[in-house]
């Protein structure tokens, strides 16, 4: 493998102060220059492979900071209920996953329940037409709902103690999970995959991940209906095994036990460490209830005593730590806890984060901008469940054109970074950034320059990075990608057409797509 590289004729987007080049010289892994004209001949010899990138973009590599390796991994193996219209087409794949694995468990997900005709999670009654003696589990979208079969509650053992257990008329359980009971059950069908398995999917993933430029991500494991916040398997699989893999993966790990973390000698805390849960399940903390079920404004899962005492401790310790919460209230929640540790530790550049934030308030913008809060926002989101007549419209009314504010946020300079949620949301970094220009709300549209700095150089700022990786500068890690056209001149609404054809990681090609294959 080659290990000096000049890539030129290209448009190189260098997220550095705004300075452009068509050409990049990387050597031992590092960006060793870069520039205009014919000034890389002078990086030519015989050990020099050449890139001629014609005349297309090329970035810093991608960094998502919000995102779910393990159960991203594991996804991938799953029957996938994206795009069903109603339990008819449910039936189907789980009849078809069923056939191709006759008496495995089914797992399911990525089910857009409010998009089905019935408008309704299918409960066990529904499942049990399909798939009658084989346990069956199907995730909503967002993971906060979870439906079983009647072969998949007795197999997977129903947390009978636990609330969150949907019931009848007659008290018989319906086969539908959310809040604690759903959080174990959760907990119980993840237990059923070995640490082989998780070591064979995230494995067999990395080749596509590669192919969608990303080199780096916040590996936000746990969540999902998991509310535990004790130990998490996803993250310590992670912890012992991530330098396996070429990818960065630099872990949050969501817990309350500090004093766990600090012993394990990491840095960050948290990351899908739940304050409130989703729009969709009506969990997320609202100070005015849901317009689709009046008396609703979702619940704290965290008291927010509590969360003022643990955050203190963290920047005690030093510790970055960042907190998921979606709606205002539980916004609210977490920057009391930032503005009590800051009042009892003093100032101290930890860069603490908010995930998700998308209800935040002008008020609560100005309150991050003070208290130097980074926020990592899902873009996608905004495809998925924004605009008009969409799920968010459905929950909130007309609170639908409040959720994710990007314009605002970036004009008042907070920093702002982007993930995928994945797998919630598509992982390829480049359908977060087509929202965050093509936002349904077109007052919170920003540029494509503003969308890239999302997931390269703030992405780099908000892990304590932007040394290594983030812009093509030199002497930084030559962590780069090719796309296959020229972005700037590509029509808004065609963004998410863009492919990366080549990612080099580390001055390494990962990914090399074509003629770049054969370097």
């Amino acid at each position: 493998m080659k290990e000096e590289w000049v890539i030129k004729n290209g448009k190189l987007l260098t997220m550095d102060g705004g300075r452009r080049a068509d050409w990049i010289a990387v050597s031992g892994g590092k960006i060793k220059d870069l520039g205009t004209g014919d000034g890389y001949r002078a990086y030519l010899s015989p050990s020099t492979a050449v890139i001629d990138a014609g005349g297309c973009t090329v970035l810093p590599g991608f960094i998502d900071n919000h995102f779910h390796l393990v159960i991203t991994a594991l996804g991938v193996q799953w029957v996938s209920l994206e795009g069903v219209r109603n339990f008819r087409g449910i039936g189907k794949r789980l009849k078809a996953a069923q056939a191709k694995n006759p008496g495995r468990p089914l797992i399911a997900a990525k089910l857009e329940w409010e998009n089905l005709e019935e408008r309704r999670m299918p409960d066990r009654t529904v499942l049990d037409r399909y798939c009658k003696n084989t346990p069956a589990a199907v995730y909503s979208a967002d993971y906060h709902l979870l439906s079983l079969n009647t072969c998949g509650m007795l197999f997977f053992k129903i947390p009978f103690t636990l609330e969150g257990i949907g019931l009848d008329c007659g008290g018989i359980p319906t086969g539908i999970f959310t809040g604690r009971a759903g959080a174990k059950l959760d907990t119980n069908i993840l237990a059923s995959f070995t640490e082989e398995d998780l070591s064979r999917a995230v494995e067999q993933i990395m080749p596509e991940l590669f192919r969608l430029g990303l080199t780096t991500v916040a590996a936000m494991e746990g969540g999902k209906m998991n509310m535990d916040f004790r130990r998490d398997r996803d993250a310590d699989f992670l912890y012992r095994h991530g330098d396996r893999y070429p990818m960065t993966m630099e872990l949050f790990y969501p817990t309350t036990d500090i004093e766990m973390v600090t012993e394990m000698g990491l840095r960050r805390i948290g990351g899908a460490l739940y304050i409130d849960g989703t729009i969709g399940a009506r969990s997320a903390a609202l100070s005015e209830e849901y317009a689709d079920l009046p008396g609703a404004r979702g619940f704290l899962c965290i008291d927010p005593e509590a969360l003022k005492a643990f955050t203190a401790e963290c920047c005690r310790r030093n510790l970055q730590v960042s907190f998921d919460a979606i709606g205002d209230k539980a916004i609210d929640a977490a920057l009391d806890a930032f503005a009590y540790a800051e009042k009892v530790c003093g100032i101290r550049d930890l860069r603490c984060r908010i995930e998700h934030a998308e209800m935040i308030t002008k008020k609560q913008m100005e309150r991050a901008k003070d208290l130097s809060i980074v926020l990592c926002v899902q873009p996608a989101y905004e495809g998925r469940w924004g605009g008009a007549g969409r799920l968010y419209e459905q929950r909130l009314g007309s609170r639908y054109k409040t959720t994710n504010p990007l314009r605002e946020l970036f004009d008042r300079d907070i920093v702002v970074c982007g993930g995928s949620d994945s797998d919630v949301t598509d992982p390829n970094p480049l359908t977060g950034i087509h929202w965050a220009v093509n936002h349904p709300v077109e007052e919170h549209r920003i540029t494509l320059e503003e969308a890239l700095k999302m997931y390269t150089c703030n992405g780099a700022f908000a892990l304590f990075k932007e040394k290594e990786i983030g812009t093509l500068t030199p002497g930084k890690n030559a962590d780069l990608v090719i796309l296959d056209r020229d972005l700037e001149s590509t029509e808004a609404e065609k963004i998410k057409d863009t492919n990366v054809v080549l990612t080099m990681k580390d001055g390494e090609i990962l990914y090399g797509r074509g003629e770049y294959a054969e370097i």
